[in-house]
């Protein structure tokens, strides 16, 4: 096999490749999509807090995005794992 046959057969795998990987997350894709358009944006004071099955729900949303460990950061408002804030102070 030359070497142009091999990369044109290569090329073509991964396409396939990526095609079936595109077709796995679609349900995926089309949940975040779907959140995006119905964001209004952070709960107002008027407004009642999450229940119980709301907030197990944004929970398990949490570990499918950023892994189990999300558990340990709930009810704080922040993200398990994500890296603390730059200090922009020199020597800080």
């Amino acid at each position: 096999m030359g070497v142009a046959a091999y990369m044109a057969s290569a090329a073509i795998r991964q396409m396939d490749e990526t095609g079936a990987a595109e077709k796995g997350f679609r349900a995926v894709d089309a949940l975040i999509a779907g959140a995006e358009a119905a964001r209004r944006g952070p709960i107002g004071e008027g407004e009642a807090p999450l229940t119980e099955e709301e907030r197990r729900e944004v929970d398990e949303a949490m570990r499918l995005v950023y892994g189990d460990g999300e558990r340990n950061a709930s009810g704080r408002g922040e993200v398990a794992g994500a890296p603390a804030p730059r200090s922009t102070t020199p020597g800080c």
